[in-house]
Parts: structure tokens; C-alpha cells; sequence
């Protein structure tokens, strides 16, 4: 009688084995990450946003750096390698964030230098009126 069993029970782990091995494939399978357009889109309309203050003038190298990782999300996108598109994205949207920051920090101590040279100017102009009465 145990023969007869531990015949039957060679084929029944040899499928339980088949069965396991199919619903691990398919859980891996539908693990697949989504496409994401959410983070190359933020890319893109950071990096316009930053083009659009002139931050190739003020922060080149940062603006440089957005376009390339935008270039690699894409390859990587087109390799369907979603995980690395996605951080290659999200690399880029913050190195153009990091451009735009940079230049309108350099404006904005632009600016201040200017206001700053036209109260002296003023002052002096103040100071010469005074002198004259």
C-alpha cells in the first residue's frame, strides 16, 4: 500500500512544483511598473520653465544636466526599463528645478545690486542738493 502512495505522491509535487513555478511567473509578470508619463511630462515643463527664464545664461551646466537625464529617461523608456525612466525623469524635472532656482537667484542679486547703486546714487544727489543751501 505505501508503494502505491508514494507512487502517486512523485506526481502530485511534480505538479504542485509546475503549479508554484506558473503563479510566480504570473505575479511577476503583473508587477510591471506603469509607463511613467507623469514624471517625464514634470521633467519637460521644468526644463521649459527653466528655458524660459534664461537659465542657459545663469545656470548652464545644471540646465545641461536636466536635458541629458531627459535624454536617458527616453532611451530607457524606449528599452521599456520603466524603473529607470522614471528616475532618470525624476533626476531631470531636479536639475531644471535647480536651474531655475539659480537664476532667479542670480537675477534677484542682480536686481539688489542695482537697487543698491541707484539709493546711493540718490543719496549722494541728497547730499549735494544739502550742500548747496
Amino acid at each position: 500500500m505505501r508503494d502505491i502512495s508514494r507512487a502517486h505522491a512523485a506526481p502530485r509535487l511534480c505538479l504542485a512544483a509546475s503549479l508554484a513555478s506558473v503563479l510566480m511567473l504570473v505575479a511577476a509578470c503583473a508587477t510591471v511598473p506603469p509607463v511613467p508619463t507623469a514624471s517625464l511630462d514634470a521633467a519637460k515643463v521644468a526644463i521649459t520653465a527653466a528655458e524660459t527664464a534664461d537659465a542657459s545664461h545663469y545656470a548652464g551646466a545644471e540646465l545641461g544636466e536636466a536635458r541629458q537625464k531627459l535624454t536617458l529617461a527616453g532611451s530607457a523608456f524606449k528599452a521599456e526599463n520603466m524603473i529607470a525612466a522614471e528616475q532618470f525623469a525624476d533626476q531631470s524635472r531636479v536639475e531644471a528645478e535647480l536651474a531655475l532656482a539659480k537664476t532667479q537667484e542670480a537675477k534677484a542679486v542682480a536686481v539688489n545690486a542695482e537697487l543698491n547703486r541707484s539709493a546711493e546714487a540718490l543719496t549722494e544727489e541728497m547730499q549735494r542738493a544739502g550742500e548747496q543751501q
